[in-house]
């Protein structure tokens, strides 16, 4: 629709693509009504390709307009697949634990849309995970039509969640910002549970234990091979500089350091071609600092090398700078709440 402005925000195709499924699903014509957002039907073909996202509200208004379901996101959730969010997918599937699922949704959601974005934080035993819309990207009117899209997000994740980790999975709480809807039970059977409505943010709170607990299809060489694609399709999209690509350049290059120790912060920002207080700067707008970094690249790492048969736990304790095996024992406990001999036997 040429009234609508240039914009940044894109989303991925093959997330438009499930929302087209669910509207065909429905008996109504999803390409026509693509065309009435603009929308280029033939770049569905493409996987890769990305739609400007104000259109795809657009296209989503329309669908909930011919429809008349608005709880439109519970169809389009069923029609989300690993394959749907390509190389990220993957990784996801292959995490470790829901802690490393989740920070990797975080690293990489721009992925998928920069219209949004994923924020994980752990607190006293608790995280939560914080799903946030770009208020510049909307209007007074998209109100319903962001309840919905928001609705399939979250349904995707938290049924990632019972998938990975098993039926049993169970959440503290499940926060949304929209109204409770005049189908309520409908859309607890789906997510399973029953949510808070009316929150002043969108978030999946997971205790500790929960968190760290080991995933059935964990494959640190799978997470390796697919976040090195994520990465490549992050720089294609001109995202070098931005936050989720910032720390996947940081990740790698405290991998290669952490042997020798901690790397003082100066020496890791002249490698990334910044001063110290624009890296600091860089960390904080993605939610994060420095020693924090350190210690999540450590965790993570930890579990990678310790599904490596070929490490020792000595020398897993050496790549990741640690003066003696005990303090890497403690430090382990602490993330997981076990010892590295002990996981590495549960798994």
């Amino acid at each position: 629709m040429s009234n609508f402005p240039a914009s940044r925000f894109t989303s991925l195709s093959s997330w438009v693509s499930a929302l087209k499924r669910a509207v065909d699903g429905k008996g109504v014509d999803a390409e026509a009504l693509m065309g009435q957002a603009g929308l280029d039907v033939t770049l569905l073909a493409d996987p890769l390709a990305r739609y400007p996202s104000r259109q795809v509200i657009e296209f989503w208004k329309l669908a909930l307009q011919a429809t008349g379901d608005p709880l439109l996101g519970v169809s389009v959730a069923r029609q989300i697949a690993v394959s749907t969010f390509h190389a990220l997918g993957f990784a996801l599937l292959a995490s470790s634990d829901l802690a490393s699922m989740f920070e990797r949704m975080t690293r990489y959601f721009r992925l998928v849309t920069n219209a949004g974005e994923i924020q994980f934080v752990q607190e006293d035993g608790v995280g939560r995970l914080t799903i946030k819309v770009d208020a510049d990207l909307l209007t007074p009117d998209d109100a319903e039509v962001v309840w919905c899209a928001l609705d399939a997000l979250v349904l995707v994740i938290v049924h990632a969640c019972y998938m990975l980790d098993g039926p049993d999975f169970k959440p503290l709480e499940l926060r949304l910002q929209r109204p409770r809807p005049a189908q309520n039970e409908a859309l607890e059977k789906a997510f399973r549970l029953v949510p808070i409505y009316a929150c002043a943010d969108n978030a999946l709170l997971i205790d500790e234990a929960t968190l760290g607990r080991r995933l059935m299809h964990a494959n640190a060489e799978l997470v390796r091979v697919n976040e090195e694609a994520a990465g490549r399709y992050l720089s294609h999209m001109g995202e070098q500089d931005g936050p989720s690509q910032l720390l996947v350049r940081l990740k790698r290059l405290l991998q290669e350091r952490l042997p020798a120790g901690d790397p003082p912060q100066a020496e890791v920002a002249e490698a990334l071609g910044l001063n110290p207080r624009t890296l600091q700067r860089k960390l904080a707008d993605a939610g994060t600092t420095y020693r924090d970094l350190i210690n999540d690249t450590r965790h993570a790492l930890a579990l990678e090398y310790l599904d490596r048969t070929a490490y020792s736990v000595s020398e897993i304790a050496y790549l990741l700078g640690f003066a003696e095996v005990s303090g890497f024992t403690r430090a382990f406990r602490r993330w997981t709440g076990t010892s590295p001999s002990a996981w590495r036997l549960a798994g």
